[in-house]
């Protein structure tokens, strides 16, 4: 489980990291909600890092979540300071156990907030030995992140050494009195057991026996984060397909969608001797998302000339149509970048925009917007580190406003509502 968590990204990955520069911590930047919606401007969504760092300089006093949003294809990251994560008392410099304090950023969900789980990991050794040494304990927050308002979940089962992941997922829906949401899991498919977060029970929810329509061939596993779409939250399996739910309802009913037509792999690929790092290498090819309000599946063939194929899924939700193919290689070439013999790798979809895609190209040097009707370059940015995961992440004008439904405490249920402007300028 750690090894996966340390070093595998379609899972719970990513290179892990402790530290975050101050630039975005200063005296000056503590204001109210109303000044920091006011005042600040941001472009309409950001390519996100699915690593969220830990801020653990000594000034690091910010009371929320700290993010400054850029205008893709630039990466945005988002960080929280240590003391919100209640990590525990740092190693003595007399023994051999490290500590390291490191997140991740689970889902998004249709309207811009975010669903954080932090770790704290103390193990002895070096980080390559920790497969099952390490002693990990977890926080998980949902998060405004133009606010910086954070709102600590509960522990999963009352434990915070319960991690229990395998691919949460956000849903939002609008309300009088702010933003209803709920975090939902699937913990079995075997059994169709899924564990859900309601704010109005104030604890996760186990339900079992659900019904699912139809039923895949085979247990799926989820390598890219849950997306949340048509008021269901939806789990991918880049081999196979996706399965939905409404984690609201009183009775959920799982819903299962194969992949188009030639895209399914066949059951040799999902056998268990089969690496992890084997499983990933497909999602890097393939990728569901919302574009224009409408769920999209996008998949780049491993040869040249490195077919994209663009699918939409129907109004019955039911299959997925065809919209658009083009030929990258030479639309990348036109504009200026080289595949360098390998496939060009799916970051994200433009989530305002079905036309455009958003690839990353070699070792992950660069990350290229392609208009893919257009059969060129829009624009592109250098990585300034070696990203293994990005989400997209919208943020409408209201999100700076929004505010969660649920303040003070309800079980162990804590919204953080001090807030914070920082470092949040929109960098055109």
């Amino acid at each position: 489980m750690l090894r996966r968590l340390l070093g595998s990204p379609a899972a719970v990955s990513g290179h892990l990291h402790r530290s975050l520069s101050t630039h975005c911590v200063s005296t000056n930047l503590r204001r109210s909600l109303s000044t920091a919606a006011s005042s600040s401007s941001h472009p309409p969504w950001a390519i996100i890092d699915y690593n969220t760092l830990v801020d653990d300089s000594p000034s690091s006093w910010a009371p929320g979540a700290c993010f400054d949003p850029l205008q893709p294809p630039r990466v945005s990251r988002i960080s929280a300071p240590p003391h919100l994560l209640r990590p525990r008392e740092r190693p003595g410099p007399g023994t051999n156990l490290v500590q390291l304090l490191t997140g991740h950023v689970t889902a998004a969900s249709a309207d811009g907030h975010l669903l954080l789980t932090y770790y704290d990991i103390i193990a002895e050794g070096p980080r390559a030995s920790w497969n099952q040494t390490a002693d990990m304990e977890v926080e998980r927050f949902i998060c405004n992140p133009i606010s910086g308002q954070l709102l600590r979940l509960p522990y999963v089962s009352g434990s915070r050494k319960r991690i229990c992941y395998h691919r949460m997922g956000l849903l939002t829906q609008p309300g009088p009195g702010g933003a209803r949401f709920a975090v939902a899991d699937i913990v079995s498919q075997r059994e169709r057991v899924i564990d859900r977060f309601l704010p109005e029970l104030g604890r996760w929810d186990m339900v079992v026996g659900l019904p699912c329509q139809p039923t895949p061939e085979r247990e799926m596993d989820m390598n890219q984060e849950t997306v949340a779409f048509g008021g269901r939250l939806w789990w991918v399996d880049l081999t196979c397909g996706t399965i939905s739910l409404d984690p609201f309802s009183y009775r959920p009913e799982l819903r299962f969608v194969h992949l188009p037509t030639g895209s399914t792999l066949t059951s040799h690929i999902h056998t268990k001797s089969e690496s992890a790092e084997e499983r990933d290498e497909v999602a890097k090819y393939r990728r569901v998302g919302v574009s224009e309000g409408r769920l999209r599946y996008v998949q780049t063939s491993l040869h040249e000339p490195f077919v994209l194929s663009s699918y939409v899924l129907d109004e019955e939700a039911s299959s997925w149509a065809l919209e658009h193919q083009v030929e990258l290689k030479q639309v990348l070439a036109d504009g200026g970048h080289e595949c360098k013999n390998r496939p060009p790798q799916i970051a994200v979809l433009d989530p305002m925009n079905a036309h455009v895609v958003y690839i990353t190209l070699g070792e992950q040097e660069h990350v290229v917007a392609v208009n893919i009707y257009q059969d060129k370059v829009i624009g592109s940015a250098p990585l300034q580190n070696r990203y293994h995961y990005l989400l997209p992440c919208v943020l409408p004008p209201s999100l700076g406003s929004s505010q969660f439904p649920e303040t003070g405490k309800k079980g162990d249920m804590e919204a953080i509502d001090v807030l914070v402007s920082c470092g949040r300028h929109y960098k055109g």
